[in-house]
C-alpha cells in the first residue's frame, strides 16, 4: 500500500511539473536579440547599431545563387535563368524587393522616382529651367524618343520633359560592383547567377523565415523543368539563423539520444534500478523551471542564451539526487538518508550559490540573468532533493548493497601522495596564465559565434561575389531629429568626395545621398522660376521642335505642385525600394536619430580621422565595429571575472564560517583553486584563446569541485566505526564525477563551438576536481602521518 501511495505521489509531482512547464513557457516571453549582451550603461550607439543590423532591413536580405548542376562554365543563359527566378520569387509574395542587377525600365519601377523627382537628389540645377537649359533637355528628349525606351518615355514626357526621373532612379541603383552578363549579376567565374531578395517578414522570425527558405527552394525546383537540374545556394542573416537553429535542434537531439542511454547505463551499473533515472531528474527539472520563472519575474523576459547556459550550469545540481540515492539502504531509508547528508549537501549548494550571487549585480543583463537563473535553480534543486524526493521515493526502490566496500578500495588509499603533483601543476598553470595576460583571451567576437564555419564561408563567398560587405567601418551622425541628421549628412558629402578622390575610401553611402534635408529642398524649390517665367522659357525652348503646343502643360503643373507642396521627409516615402534603403541608413534611438555612413574600401582609419574636421562636422563620429565589439567583450569578460572573484571570496568566507578550521577550509578550497587554473591553462593551450563560454564553464567546474570536496571531506571525517557511511560518500562522489565527465565529454563532441568549448572544459575540470578532492581530503586516521 505504501508503495502504491509513493508511486501516486511521484506521478502527481510529475504532472504538476509538466503543467507548470507548459504554463511557464506559454506565458514567459523568450527573446533572442543581442541587446541582452549590452551593458545597462552602454552609450547606446553600438547597441542601437547591432539591434538595427539584426532587426532592420539588412537582416532581411537573402543572397541567392543558382547554377546548373552540370557545372557549365561559363553559364550560357544567365539572363533568362536570373529573370525566371526573379519572377518565381515575386509570385510567392514573400519578398518586398528582389534585385538581380537589372535596372527595370517600366512604369511601375519608375513611379516612385517620378512622384518625388523634384525633392530627391541629385540636386536641381536652376540653369536647367532656363530657356537654354530647357532647349537642351527637349533636344535630348527628341533624340531619345527615337530609341528603345520610347514607350516608357512617351508615358512621362508630358510631365517630365527633362527626364529627371531617370536621373533620380539612377542614383538609387544598387551600390555593388558585382560582375554582369546579359544584364544580370553573375559570380566572378560566370558559373552562377546572383540575386538579392529582401523578405517581407522580420529577419528574427524564424518560423516565417523558414517558410521563405522553403519558397526559395520550391522556386528553384520549378525552374528545373526549363533549365535542367540546378544547384541552389543561399545565405544571409535570416538564413543563417534558421539553419543554425535547425542544426542546434539536430545536435541537441543527437546529444540527447546518446546521453540518456549513457547516463542510464551508469546509473544501472551503480544502482541496478532504472527507476533512479526518473527520480534523479526531478531536482533538475524543478531547478530549471524555478530558474526560468525567477528570471521572468525579475526581468520580464528570459533570453534564449540564459536558458541554454542555465540548463548547463544547473547540471551542478545533478549531484544532489545522486548523493541521496547513493546513501539509500534497507536500514537507511530516503528520509533518514536525506537528513544525514543534508549538512554537507547544504554547504556545497550554499557555497556554489554564494559564488554565483555577485553575478546578479552585473551591468550586463545576460550575466545578471544567468546569475539569477543559477541561484534560483540550484536552491530549488537542493530543496527538492532534501524534502520532495524522499517524499516520493517508493519503498520498493531500496537499493541493493554495493558489491564492494568503497572505503577500502585501493583508489582511495593514501591519496595525499598526489598533493605535490597537484601543487606543482597548479603553480605552473598560474604562472602560465599570468604570463599570457590579455593574450590569454579570445577577443574576436566571431570566435563566439554559434554559426558553423561552413555557413560562414558560404556567406562570405556570396557577399564577395555580390560586393556586399558586412560593414565594419562606419561614420555615425547624431542628431535630435531626422532633419538635423540630414543637414549634417549633407555637410559631410564634400569631405567624403575628397576622401574618395584621394583614394582613402573606395565608396560611401549615406541617406543624404538620396534625400536632401528639408531646408535644402526648400532652397532648391525656391530657385525654380515661377509658372509664368517657366512657361515663357518652355515656349522658347520648344520652338522649331516637333512638339505640339500644350504638350508640356503637365510639366508646368507638376513643378508648381512640387513648389507648393514643399519638402518631404523620409517617413513620407512608402515605396519599398526607397523606404528600405533609407531605413537601413537612418536609425531611431532613445537619444534621437543616428545616420549611418557606410564606408567601403577604407585603407587607413587614421587618415580618415585626420581628414574629417570634427569641429566643422558636429555630431559625426567614426566607429570601427570590430574594435567596439572587442572592447565590449573585454568589458563583459572583465566584469564577469570581477564578480566571479567576489563570489569566490564570499564562498571562502562561508566555508570558514561553516567549517571553522583553516585546515578544513583548505581541504575543500584547494582542489577548486587548483583544478580551475589547470583547466583554464589546458583549454588555452588546446584552442585559440579562452572565450566567455570557457569562463562560464570554469564557474561550473568550481561548483562541481566544491560539491566533491565537501562530501569527500565528510567522508574523511568519518570515524572507523562509520566505514559504510564513508563508503557511501565515496561511491556518491565517484558517481557524480563519472556522470559529469561522461555527459560533458559527450558535449565536447558537439559541432557547435560554444557547446564543445563548455563540454571539454567541464569534462577535464570535473576529473581534476575529483582527483584533487581525494588528494586533499585525507581520512582522519591518516592525518597524523
Amino acid at each position: 500500500m505504501n508503495v502504491i501511495r509513493a508511486w501516486r505521489r511521484l506521478a502527481t509531482v510529475l504532472v504538476l511539473m509538466a503543467a507548470f512547464a507548459v504554463a511557464a513557457f506559454a506565458l514567459v516571453p523568450i527573446r533572442a536579440d543581442v541587446t541582452v549582451l549590452m551593458p545597462d550603461r552602454q552609450s547606446g550607439e553600438l547597441g542601437l547599431l547591432l539591434q538595427a543590423m539584426q532587426e532592420g532591413p539588412a537582416n532581411r536580405v537573402i543572397l541567392i545563387a543558382l547554377e546548373l548542376a552540370s557545372g557549365e562554365l561559363p553559364l550560357k543563359t544567365p539572363g533568362p535563368l536570373s529573370r525566371a527566378m526573379k519572377v518565381e520569387l515575386r509570385n510567392t509574395v514573400l519578398f518586398e524587393q528582389i534585385l538581380n542587377g537589372e535596372v527595370p525600365l517600366d512604369d511601375a519601377a519608375l513611379r516612385p522616382f517620378f512622384e518625388h523627382r523634384y525633392r530627391l537628389n541629385p540636386p536641381l540645377d536652376p540653369a536647367g529651367f532656363s530657356a537654354a537649359g530647357l532647349r537642351t533637355a527637349l533636344e535630348n528628349l527628341f533624340e531619345r524618343l527615337q530609341g528603345f525606351g520610347a514607350p516608357l518615355i512617351e508615358g512621362i514626357m508630358g510631365a517630365d520633359p527633362t527626364l529627371r526621373s531617370f536621373n533620380v532612379a539612377a542614383l538609387w541603383s544598387p551600390t555593388t560592383s558585382a560582375v554582369k552578363r546579359q544584364g544580370v549579376w553573375v559570380s566572378g567565374d560566370s558559373r552562377r547567377v546572383l540575386l538579392l531578395a529582401t523578405t517581407a517578414e522580420a529577419g528574427f522570425d524564424s518560423p516565417r523565415q523558414h517558410a521563405t527558405i522553403l519558397a526559395i527552394q520550391a522556386a528553384a525546383a520549378k525552374l528545373e523543368a526549363s533549365f535542367g537540374p540546378l544547384r541552389l545556394t543561399y545565405s544571409g542573416p535570416s538564413v543563417i539563423a534558421v539553419e543554425s537553429r535547425q542544426r542546434g535542434e539536430s545536435e541537441s537531439q543527437r546529444l540527447m539520444l546518446l546521453s540518456v542511454p549513457l547516463i542510464a547505463g551508469i546509473l544501472f551499473l551503480f544502482f541496478r534500478r532504472l527507476a533512479v533515472l526518473l527520480l534523479a531528474s526531478l531536482p533538475l527539472v524543478a531547478g530549471f523551471l524555478t530558474g526560468a520563472a525567477l528570471v521572468a519575474a525579475i526581468f520580464g523576459f528570459v533570453h534564449v542564451t540564459t536558458l541554454g547556459f542555465g540548463a548547463i550550469l544547473i547540471g551542478v545540481a545533478v549531484d544532489y539526487p545522486l548523493h541521496l540515492l547513493a546513501h539509500l539502504r534497507a536500514d537507511n531509508p530516503a528520509r533518514r538518508a536525506a537528513h544525514r547528508i543534508w549538512p554537507a549537501l547544504f554547504l556545497g549548494a550554499a557555497t556554489t550559490i554564494v559564488g554565483f550571487l555577485p553575478l546578479v549585480f552585473s551591468s550586463f543583463p545576460g550575466v545578471a540573468q544567468l546569475g539569477v537563473f543559477t541561484i534560483g535553480g540550484l536552491a530549488a534543486a537542493a530543496g527538492t532533493a532534501r524534502w520532495l524526493l524522499p517524499y516520493v521515493i517508493p519503498v520498493a526502490i531500496a537499493l541493493p548493497r554495493p558489491r564492494a566496500n568503497w572505503a577500502t578500495m585501493g583508489l582511495f588509499q593514501r591519496p595525499q601522495r598526489l598533493r605535490p603533483f597537484a601543487l606543482a601543476f597548479g603553480a605552473l598553470s598560474l604562472g602560465f596564465l599570468m604570463i599570457r595576460g590579455p593574450d590569454l583571451w579570445q577577443r574576436d567576437i566571431a570566435a563566439l559565434s554559434p554559426i558553423p564555419e561552413s555557413l560562414q564561408a558560404m556567406d562570405r563567398d556570396l557577399r564577395r561575389n555580390l560586393s556586399v560587405a558586412s560593414p565594419r567601418h562606419l561614420l555615425i551622425i547624431a542628431g535630435d531629429t531626422v532633419e538635423e541628421v540630414l543637414q549634417r549628412s549633407g555637410a559631410l558629402i564634400p569631405h567624403l568626395e575628397t576622401l574618395t578622390a584621394n583614394g582613402v575610401i573606395e565608396a560611401y553611402e549615406l541617406a543624404a545621398r538620396y534625400i536632401p534635408s528639408m531646408a535644402e529642398q526648400r532652397f532648391r524649390l525656391a530657385a525654380i522660376p515661377d509658372t509664368g517665367a517657366l512657361r515663357a522659357n518652355l515656349a522658347w525652348a520648344q520652338s522649331s521642335l516637333p512638339f505640339t503646343s500644350g504638350a508640356f502643360e503637365p510639366f508646368l503643373n507638376a513643378v508648381e505642385a512640387a513648389r507648393l507642396a514643399g519638402p518631404i521627409e523620409p517617413a513620407d516615402i512608402d515605396a519599398p525600394l526607397l523606404r528600405l534603403r533609407l531605413e537601413s541608413l537612418l536609425l531611431r534611438g532613445e537619444g534621437g536619430y543616428r545616420g549611418l555612413v557606410l564606408l567601403r574600401g577604407l585603407r587607413n582609419p587614421d587618415e580618415l580621422r585626420e581628414a574629417l574636421p570634427t569641429e566643422e562636422l558636429a555630431g559625426v563620429r567614426y566607429l570601427d565595429i570590430k574594435e567596439a565589439t572587442q572592447g565590449l567583450m573585454d568589458d563583459y569578460r572583465a566584469e564577469t571575472l570581477l564578480w566571479a572573484a567576489v563570489g569566490g571570496g564570499l564562498a571562502l568566507v562561508l566555508l570558514l564560517a561553516a567549517i571553522r578550521s583553516p585546515k578544513g577550509v583548505a581541504e575543500v578550497f584547494l582542489p577548486v583553486g587548483l583544478s580551475v587554473p589547470i583547466t583554464a591553462a589546458a583549454m588555452s593551450l588546446t584552442g585559440g584563446g579562452l572565450t566567455i563560454f570557457h569562463l562560464l564553464a570554469l564557474l561550473m567546474v568550481a561548483g562541481l569541485g566544491i560539491d566533491y570536496a565537501v562530501f569527500l571531506r565528510r567522508s574523511a571525517e568519518a570515524g572507523a566505526e562509520e566505514v559504510r557511511e564513508r563508503g557511501d560518500d565515496l561511491r556518491a562522489v565517484c558517481l557524480c564525477a563519472l556522470t559529469s565527465f561522461a555527459v560533458f565529454a559527450l558535449l565536447a563532441s558537439a559541432s557547435i563551438p560554444l557547446l564543445s568549448q563548455i563540454g571539454s572544459t567541464v569534462a577535464l575540470g570535473s576529473v581534476l576536481s575529483f582527483i584533487f578532492g581525494l588528494a586533499f581530503a585525507v581520512p582522519r586516521q591518516d592525518r597524523s602521518a
